[in-house]
């Protein structure tokens, strides 16, 4: 994680977007792994694994971007409860400005995109359009009878 960095920023495209997420819940308030797990799982992280869950917590705690303790405050047994540091507010700041980034990238690609298919599409003919009273126009010539000379 930390040892992915290029000098440019983040490496690559973003493809993983578990830590980030995980940062930013974190950058909210401390929480358990157990908390974690349900709250990613309410925004879309619906294949989550537990052991490889709390497999990155550990590889987050190694990088310093998460701290833990044990927290002994509640009945029954001792829960880790994890919070952010300041390497991982600063890494979830980086993340948000590239995301804020690609968002510009992906927002220019559905523009030329969309403006392909413009191209290719026949003109939609809308009620009240110069091109629909120009046809009634038309047609009320046609339905006049014809005079006599």
């Amino acid at each position: 994680m930390a040892n992915e960095k290029t000098p440019g920023g983040l490496a690559g495209a973003p493809k993983n977007f578990l830590l980030p997420y995980i940062l930013l819940l974190l950058s909210r308030m401390p929480a358990h792994g157990y908390d974690l797990m349900q709250q990613l799982t309410s925004l879309g992280f619906l294949t989550l694994d537990q052991g490889n869950f709390y497999r990155t917590m550990r590889q987050l705690e190694k990088d310093n971007y998460v701290n833990s303790e044990w927290d002994t405050t509640s009945s029954g047994p001792a829960k880790r409860l994890y919070s952010l540091t300041d390497i991982g507010e600063q890494y979830l700041q980086q993340y948000a400005d590239e995301m804020q980034r690609y968002q510009g990238m992906l927002s220019q690609f559905f523009n030329m995109y969309s403006a392909m298919f413009d191209l290719y599409m026949l003109p939609v003919r809308k009620e009240g359009t110069h091109v629909e009273k120009h046809n009634q126009t038309n047609r009320s010539d046609q339905d006049e009878p014809e005079r006599e000379s």
